[in-house]
């Protein structure tokens, strides 16, 4: 007896492991908005619902009774419709289950109950602005009642009105005009029957309606000039689908279209001849389908446009008496101060980084080593309000570097660095100085060029520099990569001058030619060629000549050509 127990207990023990383990299996049951409906033309359960799984979804359809599953199949993500034929398996009078569980884990279980009781559903407008909706019971002993759902969009569950008619010989329902919006609305009559309970969803018809609700006049209307510009705003109308703003150079006539297809309550009507007077009047639009109606029109308003300052022209980027990068640009007429602009390329929107009555900014509170866009607009005051310029100037992108602080000459050794020898090996990169780098080095040390033109090799990125321009105010115009003197045949460093040139140097069986000297014998031109002008040493980019500056064929022919006799020559 005690074995037999003891077995008893055992096997008491596996099932209550077994029931423990279905009930951590078994998905979650959520409560989702749903439109569910049986089409009896096509014998299918419909089911439109809220998604609720990001990775798709399994069904199965069982006739309840029975216990036979009629139905089954997968749906991917982001589908939330279904309209599942039964096919041979449909039957009147029978209650199926759907379940839908979605690859998350969660699951939604709707009940069917088939039966044809309803047809002839209709919808009409009454003069008080509800939507009547009716149709013809046949059968009224089918259903308990009914469900009447109205809907913006006919591929969701998202309703603007679900509401119960508990009485299935009920022939119509009233929807308030409260409740709606001028829309195209997609409306769904369900008759349903509780069983054991349960909510089970019959027959489903359809059919759709342009909602047109009578709109009242536009009110609250206010107009705040601006540059050019007019901000108007009013109060929003019960049932509009957008608004339409009038304007006119006078109060009582010659009124034409300034925006249309306004959704909100407010919007700038630019375009506006500054110095003038300008009248706006709004109107509510309520539109659906093809059919559209209006309110009446709004009360004038009337703006005075100020005259104000224009675009701002001649930004660009400048090194300042204190080696801080700044921008400058030109003094724009009207203006009374200007506000800068800043973003990292990155957002959205644009910041305001200062206010400035000058004509230059420096740029402090922007991160190192950051890519900006700057702009600049100027305002001007009248009356005492500030009225910004409607058009901002052009954007200048800057990327502010460590070297921009007093600092300088500190720092200069860790920003711009000479070439270097260890043994017989060479120290370079092939990694290049920003612009804003290679600006401030030649403006901040203060070079100077008897000519128009300076030079700068740098040693370190193997590159040449060629700027336009004078003392402190230097422009890149051409940069390009060459060659220096090896760990065993250095290239001078130090400040020089372009003394003379020659058009080449020819050999036995090779040649250099567009020779310009800066240091003795030590010159800028071409990479060694052979006598036909193919290139005997194609070195490029690192330490590879005798002490001379060797370049590229159209680079060595720019500076023979173009950079005259005392052109200063800063190689570092």
């Amino acid at each position: 007896m005690k074995k037999f127990m003891s077995f008893a207990a055992a096997i008491a023990v596996v099932c209550l492991c077994f029931l423990f383990m279905g009930n951590t299996a078994s998905a979650a049951s959520v409560s989702v908005d749903k439109i569910a409906y049986v089409s009896t033309e096509k014998k299918s359960l419909v089911l439109k619902f809220e998604d609720f799984s990001d990775s798709g979804y399994t069904y199965t359809v069982t006739n309840t009774a029975t216990g036979k599953q009629v139905a089954a199949g997968t749906v991917g993500a982001k589908v939330n419709n279904l309209d599942i034929g039964l096919g041979g398996a449909y039957a009147n009078g029978t209650r199926y289950t759907l379940d839908l569980e979605g690859n998350n884990g969660d699951s939604l279980t709707v009940d069917y109950y088939t039966g044809e009781a309803v047809q002839g559903l209709n919808a009409v407008k009454n003069s008080n602005d509800a939507l009547q909706v009716s149709w013809r019971v046949s059968n009224g002993s089918i259903y308990q009642g009914y469900r009447v759902q109205v809907a913006k969009d006919s591929n969701t569950a998202a309703t603007a009105v679900d509401t119960e008619v508990s009485s299935g010989t009920a022939s119509s329902r009233s929807i308030a005009s409260s409740a709606l919006d001028s829309a195209q609305y997609s409306i769904y009559l369900i008759g349903y029957k509780k069983i054991n309970g349960t909510v089970c969803y019959g027959q489903g018809l359809t059919t759709s309606y342009d909602y047109l609700k009578t709109l009242g006049k536009v009110t609250g209307v206010k107009a705040k000039p601006k540059a050019n510009a007019a901000k108007i705003s009013w109060n929003a109308v019960s049932g509009a689908s957008y608004y339409t703003i009038y304007k006119s150079r006078k109060s009582g006539s010659g009124y034409k279209v300034a925006a249309t297809n306004v959704t909100g309550t407010s919007a700038v009507v630019e375009g506006l001849t500054a110095g003038r007077t300008w009248y706006f009047k709004v109107e509510a639009v309520g539109a659906a389908g093809s059919k559209k109606t209006t309110g009446a029109r709004s009360a004038t308003v009337k703006a005075k446009i100020p005259v104000v300052a224009g675009k701002v022209l001649g930004v660009k980027l400048t090194l300042n008496a204190k080696d801080k990068l700044s921008i400058k640009w030109d003094k724009t007429a009207k203006a009374t101060g200007y506000q800068i602009y800043y973003k990292k390329k990155s957002d959205l929107t644009y910041k305001k980084l200062g206010t400035t009555k000058t004509t230059m900014f420096t740029l402090k509170k922007l991160n190192p080593d950051t890519k900006y866009n700057i702009q600049v607009r100027a305002y001007t005051k009248v009356n005492g309000k500030k009225y910004l310029s409607s058009q901002t100037s052009k954007t200048v992108t800057v990327k502010p570097s460590k070297y921009m602080s007093k600092n300088y000459d500190k720092l200069l050794a860790n920003t711009v660095r000479t070439i270097g020898y260890s043994g017989n090996k060479e120290i370079y990169t092939t990694k290049n100085y920003s612009k804003e780098v290679k600006l401030a080095f030649v403006n901040g040390k203060g070079y100077s060029s008897k000519t128009d033109y300076l030079i700068w090799i740098s040693h370190y990125t193997q590159q040449v520099t060629i700027y336009k321009g004078s003392k402190k105010n230097w422009k890149i115009i051409r940069t390009f990569d060459c060659a220096t003197g090896t760990a065993s045949n250095h290239s001078p460093i130090g400040v020089y001058k372009i003394t003379y040139k020659e058009p080449g140097w020819f050999y036995t069986s090779t040649k250099e030619l567009y020779v310009t000297h800066f240091a003795g014998r030590n010159s800028f031109h071409t990479r060694p060629l052979w006598n036909s002008g193919a290139v005997q040493n194609p070195t490029i980019g690192k330490p590879a000549s005798h002490g001379c500056i060797r370049c590229y064929n159209e680079d060595a022919k720019y500076i023979y050509d173009n950079m005259p006799v005392g052109t200063t020559v800063v190689s570092y």
